[in-house]
């Protein structure tokens, strides 16, 4: 019963890690960004390490491969796989220790130090005598009074400590990255991010507590080691969700533009009769809000030969005496003025049959950077049915009859 539930709540944190790391992957392809591929990367090797610490996996690996407690090496090594990414994480986020010299000097330094802990659990190892059946939850124990297992044992906690601490002062402090200027967005989920590496040190002490209380022939502190094992699970949690909660934002801010959007996608391109309905953002569709923007882009310079130069002075004149105009974006409510005008003049020239007319008159050049085009669009969407426009235009056509 009890491998049971354990094997569930592994599997549970292999998913969720799993499922991330997919996603954090998919969105690679389109961001080359180094810290995007760490952070997959990182993800799913966590994921790994619950799949194999779930007891009905653990010993299907033992089994397949002769050794028995060879699915504790891959996950004390996929633990300090981990752990390594993260230590490079914080050097990826920080501008002045992701310069060229800085990283060489770090990769320099720490590869060699995850390197030879590695190959130093390895090869104890196999050295030790690791006779007998394992269990993942209690291995630190099981084996302690066996010298080298137990030394294999101090290695893995020690470079565990070693890069946990590292990664941690990286994150915290005056030059952290969590005091970083620029990207307040991002401090919520570098402090869970921190908060998930140190709640390994529970881990860690957890463990070497049981397996050295072990090793000295008193077996009351044994829990202890599946207690870490609770600290440590949580940890992975708490970092997928610090790892994904900007996407997860991102996500939810994308499908609220493209609500917005879809009003003036509507109206530039009267219904969608040249272009489908469209897609709406999803981890799978990453373009659905680039393609309702082109859209928009599109029909709004197909609009062009109707729109009157005399509309935005109109609005602005109309908002700088009216109360309702206090704190309102003017920019906005004159382009989206702008756009409600020139839509009703096409629809009325071609009800009546009239030309589209030749020149597009005075109408002010959109010179918007590329990065805010977006920001922009949501704006002038979200002030298409803004009062000041609707008296504006009503302004206008009592004036034109």
């Amino acid at each position: 019963m009890l491998e049971s539930a354990l094997t569930a709540a592994d599997l549970t944190v292999f998913l969720v890690c799993f499922t991330v790391g997919c996603a954090k992957a998919l969105a690679a392809r389109s961001d080359r960004g180094t810290a995007l591929r760490l952070t997959a990367s990182v993800l799913l090797c966590a994921s790994l390490v619950y799949l194999l610490s779930a007891p009905a996996v653990y010993r299907a690996v033992g089994r397949l491969s002769g050794e028995p407690g060879l699915a504790s090496l891959l996950v004390y090594v996929a633990i300090l796989v981990c752990v390594g990414h993260a230590h490079a994480l914080t050097h990826v986020w920080h501008p002045r220790r992701r310069a060229t010299d800085a990283l060489r000097r770090s990769i320099l330094l720490w590869v060699p130090v995850y390197g030879l802990a590695t190959t130093a659990m390895t090869v104890l190892f196999f050295a030790a005598d690791l006779s007998g059946p394992t269990r993942p939850l209690t291995f630190a124990t099981d084996y302690a009074t066996e010298p080298t297992a137990l030394a294999m044992q101090l290695v893995y906690l020690t470079a565990l400590v070693v890069g946990i601490v590292a990664t941690v002062r990286q994150c915290r402090g005056p030059d952290g990255v969590i005091a970083l200027p620029g990207r307040p967005d991002l401090e919520d989920s570098l402090r869970l991010f921190a908060a998930a590496v140190a709640l390994d040190l529970v881990y860690v002490a957890c463990t070497a507590t049981a397996a050295v209380s072990a090793a000295l022939g008193h077996h009351a502190l044994d829990p202890l080691a599946a207690y870490g094992s609770v600290a440590s699970g949580t940890s992975a949690l708490i970092a997928s969700y610090g790892l994904a909660k900007p996407a997860l934002a991102a996500r939810r801010t994308e499908r609220a533009d493209h609500t917005a959007l879809l009003v003036l996608w509507h109206l530039v391109t009267d219904g969608g009769a040249d272009s489908p309905f469209p897609a709406r953002p999803s981890w799978w569709n990453r373009y659905a809000l680039s393609d309702v923007l082109a859209e928009i882009l599109d029909g709004t310079y197909r609009l062009r030969p109707w729109m009157d130069p005399a509309v935005a002075p109109a609005l602005a004149a109309l908002a700088k005496a009216s109360p309702r105009a206090q704190g309102a974006d003017v920019p906005a409510l004159q382009a989206a003025a702008t756009i409600r005008h020139a839509h009703q003049r096409r629809r009325e020239a071609l009800t009546g049959g009239l030309p589209t007319p030749t020149t597009t008159g005075d109408t002010p050049v959109d010179n918007t950077p590329p990065t805010l085009v977006r920001d922009r669009q949501v704006r002038i969407a979200n002030h298409l049915s803004h009062p000041l426009v609707d008296e504006t235009l009503t302004i206008l056509r009592a004036t034109s009859t």
